[in-house]
């Protein structure tokens, strides 16, 4: 059955799929935040091996946090599609 958007009616609609790892994954991975934790206590004239420790420990922990976010749900029924108008750009779930 074809969707309709309920704000424009237009016909154009697409399933709408979320992804949680957009920007967070290249931008917290333990290479990157081992480097900036080098870096920094390099600054602050501090040992560079804490960084490197700190930021891959830092790394780690976000890593299993968003892993923990992304487990898919339980109930599957509770889960609903959403859909995404090309016309007006507007966001439903039936």
């Amino acid at each position: 059955m074809k969707r309709i958007c309920p704000s424009c009616h237009s016909a154009h609609v697409i399933e709408n799929i979320d992804t949680h790892q957009s920007m967070t994954a290249p931008l917290c991975s333990p290479k990157l935040l081992a480097g900036l934790g080098v870096s920094v206590c390099k600054y602050y004239k501090i040992n560079p091996m804490i960084g490197m420790v700190a930021g891959s420990a830092l790394a780690t922990v976000i890593n299993l946090a968003q892993q923990r976010l992304m487990q898919p749900p339980l109930l599957r029924v509770a889960v609903q599609p959403r859909y995404l108008c090309t016309t007006c750009q507007h966001t439903f779930s039936v």
